[in-house]
């Protein structure tokens, strides 16, 4: 079982970083983003990536508890809850820009659907920045919970996902990738922990 979830989370982690690489910088207006969703052919390709990648994350990331010693495990619970929550939450966000999102870009373009775009896209975004904030917590807990077992660029790493990640999430604006900058640096720490874990 540990393996199954360490190549799960491998598999989600890859899949996340790849995918964000194709995702475009939105505007971050109503009209605007929805011209861009409209004129990128592979918008909802790389939303399902998304949101898939996310699902096997949230699944996953239990192979760093199985794996793990009896005493870490305590901690390692609460700050795995606190990882699989804020992806969760990512999820939501991912799930609006690919199904509505790409709904309404494919509508007639007017003021009232870019309006109505937006105030929606606004909820997302304040659900991604609790994921970008929660992820970042998860990931000092997780450089707390490993610091004695993994290796200490891993353990740096998600020093730094926390770090980063705090100030992105705080500093971006709304809707811009760098509030999500923990969830990208964990995703290496990810895939590099279930790495270990598969080569036991």
């Amino acid at each position: 079982m540990t393996r199954l979830l360490a190549v799960l989370l491998l598999l989600g982690s890859v899949l996340l970083l790849a995918a964000s690489a194709f995702h475009p910088i939105l505007p971050l207006t109503g009209a605007g983003d929805l011209a861009l969703i409209a004129a990128t052919p592979h918008w909802a390709l790389v939303h399902y990536t998304l949101l898939h990648a996310t699902g096997l994350i949230i699944a996953g990331i239990w192979a760093v508890w199985l794996d793990a010693r009896r005493e870490a495990r305590p901690a390692l619970t609460a700050a795995c809850v606190t990882l699989a929550i804020g992806h969760a939450l990512n999820g939501v966000n991912i799930a609006y820009m690919t199904g509505a999102g790409t709904l309404l870009a494919a509508a007639p373009a007017t003021p009232d659907l870019a309006l109505t775009y937006q105030a929606l896209h606004q909820f997302a975004v304040m659900c991604g920045r609790l994921a970008g904030f929660l992820v970042a917590i998860a990931a000092a807990g997780l450089a707390l919970a490993t610091r004695s077992s993994a290796p200490r660029a891993l353990t740096a790493l998600a020093w730094l996902a926390c770090g980063a990640g705090l100030l992105g999430n705080v500093l971006a604006p709304p809707g811009h990738p760098l509030m999500l900058t923990s969830v990208g640096v964990m995703a290496a720490w990810q895939a590099a922990m279930a790495w270990r874990v598969l080569r036991g």
